[in-house]
This record gives C-alpha cells, structure tokens and sequence, in this order.
C-alpha cells in the first residue's frame, strides 16, 4: 500500500514541534508539500498558500491544518472542495457555526475529517477510561496552570477574538474530560479574567454539571510561572485515579500506573490513517461547545494588561 501523501498548511511552532516529526516517523504518510508564509519546511515543496499548493503542487491525498483557527474555515473548505482528506487543529475552528458547517462538509465531500484533539491521545487517557468502567464517579477536578510566554511567545492571535486565551491550552483538558465522560456536559458557572489590553481571558473557573451526581471543576491559567500543571483527578467511590502531565502520568490511588511511551501526536497520526483506511471520520464538537458555553454564560472581570 503506497503511503498517504499529506500536505501540510501552516509551519509554526505547533507544525514545527510535533506534526512534522510525527508524520516523518510514520511510514504510512508521505509530507509532500507545506503551504506556510513563514520559513519554509527543510526537505519538502514549500508554496505560499493552499490555493497554490493545489494548483501547483505535487499530488496529495490529505491536508493537515495547523494554522490560528480565525480564517481557518475558508481553508479547509478549500481542501474539502479539492476531495482532500482533512486533519484540523484543535480548536478546529473560531466558532462553534464554522465547525459545526466544516462536520457537514465532510460528509458532503465524501472524505475522512479528523477534528484533533491530541490530548486524548496522551497514553494515560485510555487506561483511565478502562478504569472508570464499572466505577461509580462523583467528582472530576482540573488544573491546567502553564506559562503562555513560554509555549506561545509573540502569537498575539491567542489574545484577539476567537483566539480563545487560556481556552487554547484548556480546551485540551476539557477534550480529555469530555472523552472520558461520554455523555454531555453543561456549564453550570465560568469566572473568565480579562487582560484589559486583550480580549480574551488569561484566567477562567469553570464549573460543569455531567451525569447523575457527576460535577467537573475546572481551573485554567495560563499565567502561571512556577510549577507548570497538566492534572486531571477522578474521585470515585473506589478511589482516585490522576492523570498527570496533560496524561502522561497516571497514578492510582498514589501508585503510579505503567502506560505506553507513544506520544499523542505519533499516535494521532496513526489514527488519522486508519479513519482513511476504514472511510471514517471523527468530527467531535464537545470541547468547543463548552468553550463557547462558557463564554456565553460567563462572568467577566478585567485584569491587569498582558505583556510579553
């Protein structure tokens, strides 16, 4: 079986650090060609824009996006009209509406549309999920507290309007969260801290309301200096498992448990082409729904302006 020949779109820090070094590592993709206005990818065809990329460019059968999700959405509609198999970037797009439409255009075009999530696929996520089979659930707590200068210095999209803020990294969290409790979830409270120089939150407290006497408390900063936490806690009657380093980790009751060594993006990517393999996609929109829940019902206070 020939490999899949990928095209990639945007070449920043996210593309540079871990799809293309997960897509070089796995023989079922082939990266033929990079479509970025920034430096270009060493080793591949590098064109200007997607258009061109299409129009010019050597022959490919998906795209992956890792562009700002704000004008993302014309993008991938442009691939999707092309008959290119899609892989978008969390958050896949800067509205809830331009996500929803992009699920109906996959099925339209007839292609595999992989909305990634890549923090399921942190090796701790699936044995919590086997875990919490038969297990009765009462509470899920979240810390997401990391250093915004240090994982996205000088992108200034975070901060405008459908940048996100500190949902950029948190809504890594609630796609763990939400794949771990499958039915759906509701914000019940979000107190979102505002740069008054920015216009979306640096800081957010979310409180969610799942099934039965499920609740999610949910702490977000993205302003955090020292001791940079990726943790999510599920308190059961049975005991407590933890999962660390945005999944990485797991201990059970303070025992920490064996997990697989592959990372989320290698194991992204093999998913990715087994959806092309089977003509499948997987189009999830929770995450997002409560992102944009949050905005909708949150309280706002203004905070002290950002600066690099």
């Amino acid at each position: 079986m020939h490999p899949i020949r990928l095209g990639l779109v945007g070449y920043g820090k996210i593309a540079q650090d871990q799809h293309v070094p997960a897509i070089l590592a796995n023989p079922q993709f082939e990266l033929v060609a990079v479509a970025t206005l920034g430096q270009p990818c060493p080793d591949v065809a590098n064109f200007s824009s997607l258009a061109e990329l299409l129009g010019t460019g050597p022959q490919v059968d998906a795209i992956a996006f890792c562009t700002p999700p704000q004008g993302r959405f014309a993008l991938v509609q442009q691939a999707l009209d092309a008959g290119k198999h899609v892989l978008v970037e969390k958050p896949p797009c800067s509205t809830l509406g331009e996500a929803m439409a992009l699920v109906d255009d996959v099925e339209t075009a007839g292609v595999t549309g992989l909305f990634a999530w890549h923090s399921r696929f942190a090796p701790g996520v699936q044995t919590a999920k086997d875990w919490l089979v038969g297990k009765t659930l009462k509470q899920v707590r979240v810390e997401w507290k990391e250093q915004v200068r240090k994982w996205h210095p000088g992108q200034t999209w975070i901060w405008q309007a459908g940048g996100l803020g500190v949902f950029d990294p948190g809504i890594n969290a609630l796609s763990i969260v939400t794949d771990l409790l499958p039915g759906s979830l509701f914000v019940e409270s979000a107190a979102l801290s505002v740069p008054d120089n920015c216009q979306s939150p640096i800081a957010a407290d979310l409180k969610i309301r799942g099934a039965g006497p499920v609740e999610v408390l949910a702490e977000f900063d993205f302003d955090h200096s020292d001791n940079e936490l990726w943790r999510i806690e599920l308190h059961c009657e049975e005991g407590t498992l933890r999962l660390d380093s945005g999944g990485a980790q797991v201990s059970l009751d303070g025992v920490a448990q064996r997990v697989s060594e592959e990372g989320e993006y290698p194991a992204m990517y093999r998913y990715f082409a087994q959806l092309i393999a089977d003509r499948q996609s997987d189009l999830d929109l929770q995450p997002l729904r409560i992102v944009a829940d949050s905005f909708f019902v949150g309280s706002k206070q203004t905070v002290a302006a950002f600066h690099e």
